[in-house]
């Protein structure tokens, strides 16, 4: 499992939990993220090559590859890359195309400085004055962690996340991108799949699964948790042989 960008490992805990009964389930922090290693680029090619990398040293084989957003970008461009690799895709509210760089308001309100506070409401107040969603600060505050002088500091490296708009820059390619299944899930009040990417998505990928979720948005992983674990363990158990446990 990949988290999207600003994201972690942990967010994914419950679902990959939900799924423990009938899956072996793997989950890492990206590059500049969470726990993991701050490097000066944050491209998708790097994050490719990071996945090849987890997949070999945890000699992982046919893996059932399940991203949101910049992940889903990632397990896609993988397939890309590896067809032979993948038994098969999850793709959580992301299309195989090229996005335009955005989160310019959760860019700024991660570029704050928290060493001074000592109180999460102190800093949820100045993030407020950037970012006026408190959903969205409170996702983004899953990545504050206490320093040892007792006040905060953020995990992201956000100088090289900022830097590197090539992490939303999907390579061309002629369909089919990858022909195993593929279940894609998109939220209905998301504009990060469009009724033309699903037309898109159809072309890539000749065995898709597709659901549309009304009143999900792009964090649907949050919203609509349950959904998204009922479908994930209904393609794992009709579509991915050697994959389901028992």
């Amino acid at each position: 499992m990949l988290h999207g960008l600003f994201g972690s490992a942990k967010n994914f805990a419950s679902i990959a939990a939900a799924l423990t009964d009938v899956a072996t389930v793997y989950a890492y922090d990206a590059r500049n993220h969470g726990t993991s290693s701050h490097t000066a680029t944050h491209t998708l090619a790097d994050l490719t090559q990071d996945l090849a990398a987890f997949l070999a040293e945890q000699k992982i084989e046919q893996p059932v590859l399940i991203g949101h957003s910049m992940g889903g970008l990632t397990v896609m461009n993988f397939a890309r890359l590896y067809p032979d690799v993948p038994q098969a895709l999850v793709a959580v509210d992301i299309a195989p195309r090229t996005y335009v760089p955005a989160h310019a308001a959760e860019i700024a309100a991660q570029k704050l400085d928290v060493k001074p506070f000592r109180e999460r409401r102190e800093i949820d107040a100045a993030m407020a004055e950037i970012l006026s969603d408190a959903t969205i600060r409170s996702f983004l505050q899953m990545n504050l962690v206490r320093s040892e002088g007792g006040g905060f500091r953020w995990q992201n490296n956000i100088a090289a996340i900022e830097n590197s708009p090539e992490r939303t820059v999907f390579p061309g390619f002629i369909p089919p991108l990858f022909t195993g299944p593929v279940l894609a899930v998109r939220g209905l009040e998301s504009d990060f799949v469009t009724d033309a990417d699903t037309e898109l998505m159809k072309f890539a990928f000749p065995l898709l699964e597709l659901h549309s979720l009304p009143g999900a948005g792009h964090w649907l992983h949050h919203t609509h948790r349950d959904a998204l674990v009922s479908l994930t363990r209904g393609f794992l158990q009709s579509s991915c042989q050697g994959t389901t446990k028992g």
